[in-house]
Order: C-alpha cells, then sequence, then structure tokens
C-alpha cells in the first residue's frame, strides 16, 4: 500500500508528461474498442438472426428488387411475379412481413391502454404517441416456416386466419405487456388504408404472447435489433394492408423471403426467377441468408480492420512513448531509489512501485476508453436503439482488460531490466 501510495505521488509529480501519454492510450484503446465491438456486433447480429427465426442459410433466399418503387405500373407486374414465384414446384414457402404502427379503437379499456403506453413509452421517442402500438403483419408461409412465437392464453394463428377479406374479422396476437388489457376475444376497430380509400377494419384477440417474444426489425432483418413484442400486436395480412396500394406493395420489399425445399435448387429458381423478371421489365435480385449475412459482415470488417490498424499503431506508437519517459524517469530519479533502497526498500520493490505506476496509468486510461467509447454508441442512436450497444458485456470488457495487461507487461520490461542493473553507489550519489 505504502509503494501504491508513492506511485501515484509519482504520477502527479509528472502530471504533463503522464497526461499526454494518457490521452495517447485512451485514444489507443478508444480505436481498439470500436474494433472489438464490430466484431461482437457481427456475432450478436447473426445469433439472433438465427436465434429468433427458423430462417435456413442456405434454402432461405431475401428476395430484393433494387429498382422497385411505389408506382401502380411495378405493383401490378410485382404482383405477377409473385403469383409465377408460387407456382414454382422447388418452393416451399413464400411471402413478406411487415412492421408499423396501429391505433386501436373503440374497445372497453381503452384508457387503460393509454395509461399502459404512457408507462411503456416514458422516457423514449414515443413518450406522445400513447394512442398506437406497433403491430407486424404476416403472411403465412412467413409466419408457419420462420416464426417461433408461443402464446401463454388463447390460440396461434391459423391457416385460415391468413385467407381473410377486407370486411372480416382479423384474429391478432397481443403482446405480454397488454395481457391484462385485452382478454381473449376482445374486439377493436383500427383504420387501413389512406385518403379516400380508409377503411375500418375489425381485429378480435385470439392469443396472448409470451413475455419476451422478439421479431426480426423491419428496417432490416439482419442488422437492426430485433423487436421485442411486449407491447406489440401480431396479425395476418389482409387484402388491403397487403396490396391495397402500390406503396403497400414497395414496403413490402424489404423483407420478402423464399424458402426453398432444398440449397441445391437455388441456382435453378434464381435463373427462372430473373428470367421471369426480365419479361416484366422488373429486375429481382436473389441471395441466401447465408450470402446476405457474408456480403455485409465482409463490407464492415473491411471498416473494422481499419479501425483495428489504426487502434494498433496508435498503441506501438504510445508504448515507445511510455517505455521511454519510464527509462527516463528510472534516470531522473535515481537518487529517490538509493534513499530507498538505504533505508530498506529492495529492487524488488522499487519495480513493484514502478508497475503500480504503469498500472495507474494504462488501467485508468483503459477504462476512460471503454466509457468514451460506450457515450459514442448512445449518441450514435438514429432509430432509439444501437444494436452496437449489445456488444457491452463482460466479455468485451475481459478482453480490454487482458489487452491492458499485456500492455502493462510489455512496457515494463525494459524499465524493469534498467531497474536491475542500477547500483546502491551510484544511486546515492546520484551519478549516471
Amino acid at each position: 500500500m505504502k509503494y501504491a501510495r508513492i506511485a501515484f505521488a509519482s504520477i502527479v509529480k509528472r502530471k504533463l508528461s503522464i497526461l499526454l501519454m494518457a490521452l495517447q492510450l485512451v485514444v489507443s484503446f478508444w480505436m481498439i474498442n470500436h474494433a472489438l465491438i464490430t466484431i461482437d456486433t457481427l456475432n450478436y447480429q447473426e445469433k439472433q438472426l438465427f436465434s429468433i427465426s427458423k430462417m435456413d442459410e442456405y434454402k432461405t433466399v431475401k428476395l430484393t428488387m433494387p429498382d422497385g418503387d411505389d408506382t401502380q405500373w411495378f405493383a401490378e407486374r410485382f404482383r405477377q411475379l409473385e403469383t409465377y414465384i408460387k407456382s414454382l414446384p422447388e418452393i416451399q414457402g413464400y411471402g413478406s412481413f411487415n412492421t408499423t404502427s396501429i391505433v386501436p379503437q373503440d374497445f372497453p379499456k381503452w384508457q387503460k391502454y393509454q395509461q399502459r403506453n404512457k408507462q411503456l413509452y416514458a422516457g423514449t421517442r414515443r413518450e406522445d404517441d400513447i394512442e398506437s402500438s406497433g403491430i407486424i403483419y404476416f403472411d403465412y408461409d412467413i409466419y408457419r416456416l420462420f416464426t417461433k412465437f408461443v402464446v401463454i392464453k388463447g390460440r396461434m394463428l391459423e391457416e385460415a386466419d391468413f385467407q381473410k377479406e377486407n370486411n372480416d374479422v382479423i384474429p391478432v396476437l397481443v403482446g405480454y405487456d397488454y395481457r391484462d388489457v385485452f382478454r381473449i376475444g376482445d374486439r377493436f376497430k383500427a383504420e387501413a388504408g389512406a385518403g379516400e380509400k380508409t377503411i375500418k377494419v375489425t381485429y378480435e384477440v385470439v392469443g396472448i404472447l409470451e413475455k419476451g417474444s422478439r421479431w426480426l426489425s423491419g428496417n432490416d432483418y439482419f442488422v437492426s435489433p430485433a423487436d421485442n413484442l411486449d407491447h406489440f400486436f401480431v396479425a395476418p395480412f389482409f387484402p388491403e394492408q397487403r396490396e391495397g396500394r402500390p406503396i403497400s406493395v414497395a414496403v413490402r420489399l424489404h423483407n420478402t423471403f423464399i424458402q426453398l425445399h432444398s440449397e441445391k435448387q437455388f441456382k435453378d429458381v434464381k435463373a427462372a426467377i430473373m428470367k421471369k423478371g426480365k419479361e416484366l421489365g422488373i429486375s429481382p435480385v436473389l441471395q441466401t441468408v447465408r450470402k446476405d449475412v457474408d456480403a455485409y459482415q465482409e463490407n464492415t470488417r473491411k471498416s473494422n480492420h481499419y479501425a483495428l490498424a489504426i487502434g494498433t499503431f496508435f498503441l506501438v506508437v504510445t508504448l515507445i512513448g511510455v517505455i521511454s519517459v519510464t527509462i527516463s524517469s528510472i534516470r531522473a530519479r535515481k537518487y529517490e531509489f538509493g534513499v530507498m533502497m538505504v533505508t530498506g526498500a529492495s529492487k524488488r520493490d522499487i519495480s513493484f512501485m514502478l508497475i503500480m505506476e504503469l498500472f495507474f496509468l494504462i488501467g485508468i486510461s483503459a477504462v476512460i476508453g471503454v466509457i468514451v467509447s460506450y457515450l459514442t454508441e448512445v449518441n450514435n442512436d438514429f432509430l432509439g436503439y444501437n444494436i452496437r450497444l449489445e456488444a457491452f458485456t463482460w466479455w468485451l470488457y475481459g478482453k480490454v482488460a487482458i489487452i491492458a495487461i499485456f500492455i502493462i507487461l510489455f512496457s515494463a520490461i525494459i524499465p524493469l531490466w534498467n531497474i536491475k542493473k542500477l547500483e546502491l553507489r551510484e544511486l546515492v550519489e546520484g551519478r549516471e
């Protein structure tokens, strides 16, 4: 403890040089943290995709339309392409999902619903939007092939539920947080469509989802964090919601998938769909989920490698500076060390004091680097939630601690060797 106090006092005396080294170390740890967070986030995103959904890496195919728009011309041709896709014998399933919002009306516990949302949305970007909730609409094939939903009351959605017309009662699953707001059999109304074509649709609660149910984000099924469905509704598409307007078709393009019977059929199916698209004057693009994930990760790794290289460069430069300043400090403090040895301290004690100084400097810099990284990610939050924040776990802190320990040990080797060579007579006399 005595040598720890001496080490801290020594750091205070050399505050300017220590401050500059600490600044370099903080930047180095910040850059390295950025790279580690990117790696951990990529792993988290992939784990999230396959834990939340039952998508297959090679049999599930993402369909995108780079030339897609919200015109009537495109909507008509895309519907023709969908009909063709469903007719292919290699296709096990085809469909989309769409995440949007809904404003339930005309139900008994309307005030309690708003009070619950006020609690749920407090401090978020939705705190002034307590009249609405999120809702996810599914095609039947997406629902039956990919979801893992479980209900604690009532029943799951069934095939017949996905064949409803606009004027039918639409069955809906309710998130866990609304379990005491809605009961099985409760009905409510909500608007669908826009402008003159707006219609009132009646929904009926048929099931309550278990706590913690999640589904892939409607913004980006892989990159964005999954939605917690505790305050969501889940319902089947009906005609107006699925294709009532050209914009409805355009929105579904973000989350449209094909399920193959076998991964070996991908090339043939891709060629057939692209040929049909060309005939229709549109340009479908098909890619397996595995390829889609790999392409994103490869692009992200490039920036990750750059950040890691910059961080390592800063670290090496800083290490050289730490070693140089520490050696200079040893030479400047020879007399101080000599007095310590005369009064009973050993070279081992002096070495321990030196390591304590490095521990203070590098350890605190590492902690500040992690804090700066966290604050950077918190402020880099455009959609209300940054998936990179999921990387701030004990696993990340452990890796940072290992790097910090390595730096402490590596930067101490040469200075400790210099201490070992010191002679007591020279120390007391203060000579080189």
